[in-house]
């Protein structure tokens, strides 16, 4: 293992909290993996066997989705068979993540399971606040904190913030978002857990009975990608909490790309949906067209298992668990794609570059693909065009001494609400954008030879009406 110098932040109390370790429940360290490579898997391994007390680690279970790397056949064997506590097992064919981490669970001798990634580096001390939370609330499922590992030279960066929690938007992707202040109220110290909404999905310890409890996994899931926020709402809905420990840090590598198909992370979203958000689906639906008609599965086994725990509804799970996410309207007739009558199929687009720039670029024309996604907008009664496919959601605006539109933070109080953000819809199609009087059109060469909508004195251009569509 390569040291670094880490940069975690650590809440000062944390180093002085003292441990029963006798009292606390030994673990089963669960590790799934596909054709991973030999470094970062046997970094994962060693840093749970170097930082773990030998008297809370039970085991440290590897399972080996079918890889099919020449390394990790018989020299993983030979190299495991000289580790104490660890356990190689191998799926008999590609499994999925999901199942994968089921057959280690299944096979599993701790009171609490621990599911790590196949490419982290754990902390000192990052088991005890973990296994000490489960013993306190059994039917607390519990994160670290996650920090990063660089990707290029695999060095221990940390996390030099404050914890953040996880969040999702109407696409039902997963986000991360600072921690509120009616969550900090609720925290006595700064070593007290942290409630989160949802969770990243692949470091977490809960109880092996809750596990079962809850339904474990949907089986019907197979890769990575959406069963973290389906797992996320069974937990809240159904009498648990899922939370994020500050005292606890586990590094972790974010690859580039994933060594196997997502292909199948769509149906899991669908699942999640159609099992757990009620008539909120369709807000997902209407960002994500293409979902409707994506093969899910039979979803009846868990629908079951939801009116079995007498698990509560998603709005409820909206007001009472993540109140900061802001409810779309979807008013029929103002939502969708927002098509252009005089240019014909030509839509509003809003693609910024990344997840972390949301905002402050340009709205542009661009041909409608009736995908959801970056050509979806709502107009609200706030008199706003909203991007709400993202979190944070955008708002148009046009920046003072301009005649074009970028995309600002909303404001969800009308109050609040800047004055070149409100535009006014007409019945006969136009935009009137409040602040400067004039309309919005659709020009072919607005700048840089890029369809935009501009501001242009009202008229009665056909360039000038517009009208949302849901569907192509």
């Amino acid at each position: 293992m390569l040291n670094f110098k880490i940069m975690v932040c650590f809440p000062y109390r944390c180093r002085e909290k003292k441990y029963d370790y006798y009292g606390l429940p030994k673990t089963s360290v669960v590790i799934a993996f596909y054709n991973e490579a030999w470094s970062t898997l046997l970094r994962t391994v060693h840093s749970v066997l170097e930082t773990s007390p030998d008297i809370l680690l039970e085991e440290v279970i590897l399972v080996d989705d079918y890889s099919d790397k020449e390394h990790l056949k018989e020299a993983l064997e030979n190299y495991v068979a000289n580790l104490r506590k660890v356990r190689l097992i191998r799926a008999n064919k590609r499994e999925g993540l999901v199942r994968a981490r089921l057959l280690g669970a299944s096979i599993a001798k701790g009171e609490v399971l621990t599911f790590l990634d196949c490419h982290c580096e754990c902390h000192e001390e990052w088991l005890e606040p973990l296994l000490e939370r489960i013993k306190e609330e059994p039917s607390a499922v519990v994160c670290p904190v996650i920090d990063v590992i660089d990707w290029n030279t695999f060095e221990y960066l940390g996390n030099a913030g404050e914890p953040q929690i996880g969040g999702f938007d109407w696409r039902l992707v997963f986000t991360w978002h600072m921690v509120p202040e009616r969550e900090q109220r609720q925290r006595r110290s700064k070593t007290d857990v942290i409630r989160s909404p949802t969770m990243a999905g692949g470091l977490f310890a809960v109880s092996k009975n809750y596990f079962s409890y809850l339904g474990s996994y949907d089986t019907g899931m197979e890769v990575w990608g959406g069963e973290n926020l389906e797992f996320s709402f069974r937990i809240w809905q159904c009498g648990g909490s899922l939370e994020i420990h500050p005292c606890s840090h586990v590094g972790h590598v974010f690859p580039k790309q994933a060594p196997y198909s997502r292909a199948k992370a769509l149906a899991n979203s669908v699942r999640a949906a159609e099992v757990w958000m009620d008539s909120y689906k369709e807000l997902y639906y209407h960002r994500n067209p293409h979902a409707r008609m994506e093969p899910y599965g039979d979803v009846t086994e868990r629908r079951l298992l939801r009116e079995k725990l007498k698990c509560k509804d998603f709005k409820w799970y909206l007001e009472n668990i993540y109140p900061e996410l802001h409810v779309p309207e979807d008013r029929p007739g103002f939502f969708g794609m927002l098509k252009n009558r005089g240019m014909a199929n030509y839509c509003f687009d809003y693609n910024p570059p990344n997840e972390h720039e949301i905002t402050g670029h340009r709205v542009i024309l661009y041909p409608c693909h009736g995908m959801g996604q970056n050509q979806f907008f709502e107009y609200t009664s706030l008199n706003e065009i909203r991007y709400n496919t993202r979190h944070p959601e955008a708002c148009a605006a046009v920046e003072p001494g301009t005649d074009y539109l970028t995309m600002q933070l909303c404001k969800d109080s009308i109050q609040n609400i800047p004055e070149n953000q409100k535009f006014v819809l007409r019945e006969d199609g136009t935009f009137i954008h409040m602040q400067t009087q004039k309309c919005l059109q659709a020009e072919s060469n607005a700048y840089d030879d890029t369809p935009a909508p501009v501001l242009r004195p009202c008229s009665n251009s056909e360039y000038q009406k517009w009208f949302f569509k849901e569907r192509s």
